[in-house]
C-alpha cells in the first residue's frame, strides 16, 4: 500500500524509478540536484536518493558543487544496489538519513521513510555497530551519574554496553542473561531516557544531549 506522503524519487534507472513509483501516491521523479532545492523551496523534505552512479565508477553526488546547500534541511534516504558500511558512512556524513538496499521490500523501504520522516536514522546493523564504535572512539564517556540516573543496575549494564554497538546476544552472554531479558532492559532504558534509538543512547552516555 502506498504513502499519500509527498515523495522525491531522484534517480537516473528508469526501471528502479518504476519500482519506487509504489513508495508513495503521487511520486515526483527528479534527474538533478537542482531538483532537491526545488522540493525542498515547494515544503517537501523526504527524498530517495539513488547510489547507482557512483557503483558505477561515478563521483557521488555529494561530492558535486551545491549538494550541501541542495540538500539541506532534507530526510534524505540514500540506496545502493550493493550496499557495504563505507558507503553507508559516507551517505550519513555528507547529510542523508538513511542508508539501505535500492532492491529491498517496498514494505522495508517504506518503514525506513517513515523512520527518517520522524527525523531518526534509518541504517543496517552492522553500519549502526560501526557508528556507535566510532562514538565511543572519539567522545569521552560522561560519567554515570550523569546520564543513567533513573536506571536501575542492570539497565546501566545493558546501556553501558548497546551504547558501545554490542548486539543483544552480546549482551545477553556478557551479562548471563536471555536475549528476551536484554529487550526488555534496552526498552525500559529508551522509556526512561527519553531516547528513540540506539545511537541517540550512544550520544546520551557520552554527554551529548
Amino acid at each position: 500500500m502506498s504513502s499519500t506522503r509527498p515523495l522525491l524519487i531522484l534517480t537516473d534507472d528508469d526501471l528502479l524509478a518504476e519500482r519506487w513509483q509504489g513508495l508513495a501516491t503521487s511520486p515526483v521523479r527528479a534527474r538533478s540536484l537542482d531538483d532537491l532545492d526545488t522540493w525542498r523551496t515547494a515544503g517537501h523534505r523526504l527524498v530517495v536518493l539513488d547510489l547507482g552512479k557512483a557503483k558505477a565508477g561515478m563521483p557521488p553526488l555529494w561530492t558535486q558543487p551545491g549538494w550541501q546547500r541542495n540538500a539541506a534541511g532534507l530526510a534524505i534516504l540514500a540506496a545502493s544496489s550493493k550496499p557495504d558500511d563505507d558507503e553507508g558512512l559516507a551517505a550519513l556524513n555528507a547529510g542523508a538519513s538513511g542508508y539501505c538496499h535500492s532492491h529491498a521490500p517496498l514494505d522495508t523501504l517504506r518503514q525506513a521513510l517513515d523512520v527518517i520522516a520522524g527525523g531518526e536514522l534509518w541504517v543496517g546493523r552492522a553500519l549502526l555497530s560501526r557508528l556507535l564504535r566510532l562514538v565511543d572512539s572519539r567522545l569521552p564517556r560522561a560519567g554515570i551519574a550523569d546520564w543513567a540516573g533513573p536506571l536501575t543496575e542492570r539497565e546501566r549494564e545493558a546501556a553501558q554496553l548497546a551504547a558501545n554497538g554490542d548486539s543483544n546476544l552480546a549482551i545477553a552472554t556478557a551479562l548471563g542473561i536471555t536475549e528476551r531479558t536484554v529487550k526488555a532492559h534496552l526498552k525500559a532504558v529508551f522509556e526512561k531516557l527519553q531516547v528513540a534509538d540506539r545511537l541517540q543512547l550512544a550520544l546520551r552516555v557520552h554527554g551529548v544531549r
